[in-house]
């Protein structure tokens, strides 16, 4: 792996949607409730960047455990956190991918940092063998030391563009 990190600038309108959030649990504060930017929104948000920022283009029809394609077909995972503590989340029953793209999200810096970028299957042997449920988190060391070993040849092309700004 390239020690040179890819960290992505996120679009304004992402920036936004972080200070809204932080605005809303402000405002609700009191409540305990936090409003917190995850799950599938923090998903898709991934998604859009790796299409963005790598030479991927979507599936033609939506497939279980897979998000995007490389241009020979290859097919792709993309998972994201905006957690800084955590690594990618796994459910049982989703399909396997043969690359996997997975990202750190900072909202407040309004960036996004590519932890892993590779072949999904060594990401995967960290799963559990048997059959299991609910959600599996992979912690975030294993993901940064799995990272090192991915040689340039096994990862997804990096295409730099600039980031578009909202009207």
């Amino acid at each position: 792996m390239s020690d040179t990190a890819i960290t992505l600038t996120l679009p304004e309108v992402i920036k936004d949607l972080w200070a809204a959030q932080q605005a809303l649990a402000k405002h609700y504060a009191d409540t305990g409730l936090k409003f917190t930017l995850d799950g599938r929104l923090v998903g898709d948000i991934a998604e859009a960047l790796a299409l963005d920022h790598f030479d991927l283009k979507p599936p033609s029809k939506r497939i279980g455990g897979v998000d995007a394609l490389t241009r020979l077909g290859k097919t792709v995972q993309v998972k994201a956190t905006g957690n800084p503590t955590s690594g990618p989340a796994f459910t049982p029953g989703r399909g396997c991918a043969e690359y996997l793209l997975f990202f750190a999200i900072d909202f407040e810096a309004n960036t996004a940092s590519v932890i892993y970028n590779g072949p999904e299957a060594p990401v995967r042997a960290l799963l559990p063998a048997k059959e299991w449920t609910g959600t599996k988190v992979l912690p975030l060391p294993e993901m940064v030391r799995l990272a090192k070993n991915v040689a340039p040849s096994e990862m997804i092309a990096y295409t730099a563009r600039p980031v578009a700004v909202a009207a």
